[in-house]
């Protein structure tokens, strides 16, 4: 006797609905139809349009962005999953699903913000050239609130910077510590200054030793990312690099534990509770849903 799956049980692969009928068949596996967002599909378990399985692309995700080059996690699938896929295909699957899940997780406001941010800028090797990596992080949740991608360190890229972590919170902050960069307080002004008292935001500017003292939140934070550059081979072109940083955004902050936050993500910190537990999984079907949606 076949095994006919429960209809009940299937959901749409692009915007999780039920609404779904029954399509006929394509190479012998059943087909079906999502009323809602039109969209034909076979209920295969794998993410949309990838024939590879999930737990392989996960796995390839959270290797390189634990560390591993592209050569050594398709290596690692080999040895430990025993899959073999070329090193052009483990790239492609990077930059698709850094790209979607970045675009997903700005979408989401932060209200569990502590108040108190950290900023400060780092170089990065880009295409033969130094390029500005900027960011924006919560001193008690560690959240990595914003980042931007510069060749230059002046008012509109530092203007850049606060204005996407503006729009990202709910709250305004209570103080912002900076270095001693001077484009910082022109765009602090431009972006969150206020003449009333009970929307004012405490501006601290700290350089030289007194900057390493108080922003070393975010020289923590510099350290980790060089330390993942390092082995990095895709950072050839501006728009590859701001993708594959992109990716490191979403590691940092929603797949990575912290020890200082007791085994919790910075998401988890701030509140954001997206059920993720398989983290990377349930984030690229979250985002594959919002972007269909």
């Amino acid at each position: 006797m076949r095994y006919t799956k429960d209809i009940s049980k299937v959901e749409c692969k692009y915007c999780k609905s039920k609404n779904i009928i029954k399509y006929g068949k394509s190479k012998g596996k059943q087909c079906y139809f999502c009323k809602d967002c039109k969209h034909k599909f076979v209920d295969n378990g794998n993410f949309v349009k990838m024939r590879t399985e999930k737990d392989v692309i996960v796995a390839a995700l959270d290797l390189y962005f634990e560390g591993l080059s592209v050569r050594k996690v398709q290596r690692q699938l080999a040895n430990i999953l025993r899959v073999k896929v070329s090193q052009m295909t483990i790239w492609k699957w990077i930059i698709k699903y850094s790209r979607l899940a970045k675009e997903f997780v700005d979408s989401l406001k932060l209200e569990n913000i502590s108040g108190d941010w950290h900023v400060d800028e780092t170089t990065i090797r880009c295409d033969g050239e130094f390029k500005w990596f900027w960011q924006v992080i919560d001193k008690e949740t560690k959240f990595l609130i914003a980042t931007h991608l510069s060749g230059e360190r002046t008012i509109e890229e530092a203007l850049k910077l606060f204005r996407q972590a503006k729009e990202r919170v709910i709250e305004r902050p209570n103080k912002i510590v900076v270095d001693g960069l001077w484009a910082y307080e022109r765009a602090f002004k431009k972006v969150f200054y206020s003449r009333y008292k009970e929307h004012r935001v405490e501006f601290v500017r700290r350089a030289g030793i007194r900057a390493r003292e108080t922003n070393n939140i975010v020289e923590r934070l510099h350290g980790t990312l060089k330390d993942r550059i390092k082995v990095m081979r895709g950072l050839k072109s501006e728009e590859t690099a701001e993708i594959i940083l992109s990716g490191w955004f979403v590691f940092y902050n929603f797949i990575r534990p912290h020890e200082s936050l007791k085994g919790k993500t910075p998401a988890e910190a701030v509140g954001l509770d997206l059920g993720l537990k398989h983290k990377w999984h349930e984030l690229i079907e979250l985002a594959t849903k919002y972007s269909y949606s």
